[in-house]
């Protein structure tokens, strides 16, 4: 460490984490912006797309493949099924069983446009370099992921 350099201006300058929460924040807004028209926001799209693509599966299952905490999947879920894209159903046992209704299943048909434009402005905020390097680096993790199951 340079002696003239402090750690708070260290870590501020450095730290990984800082920088790609501040990416995530500027890719979020881009997404949430063209969302917002249909009440819908990045998050909630993307846990029900995951339940659409699974078919039906368990709110574990969707913190698993997304990454989520369970409270943060519990808010966005709410949102989902009060609005009707989503079904819980009992299973018998605690865990419910997750389903994207016909109306969930018709938003996103209808969401695909606008994603498709936010997706090419996230693309040019990125760079084509970058936006490679995420697409490897996600891809290498999810399947790391998957040879620990």
């Amino acid at each position: 460490m340079n002696s003239n350099t402090t750690p708070e201006s260290r870590i501020a300058g450095e730290c990984l984490a800082g920088r790609v929460r501040a990416l995530n924040r500027v890719v979020t807004a881009i997404y949430d912006e063209s969302l917002r028209p249909y009440q819908v926001r990045t998050t909630q799209m993307n846990v029900l797309v995951a339940i659409a693509a699974m078919g039906k599966a368990r709110a574990a299952d969707i913190c698993h493949r997304l990454k989520l905490e369970k409270s943060t999947l519990s808010r966005d879920l709410d949102r989902l099924i009060e609005r009707g894209w989503v079904l819980a159903t009992s299973n018998g046992g605690r865990a419910q069983v997750l389903e994207a209704t016909e109306a969930g299943r018709a938003l996103i048909e209808t969401l695909l446009p606008v994603w498709e434009v936010a997706q090419e402005r996230v693309r040019e905020v990125l760079g084509a370099t970058l936006t490679k390097e995420i697409y490897k680096t996600t891809d290498r993790l999810r399947s790391s992921d998957r040879d620990d199951t």
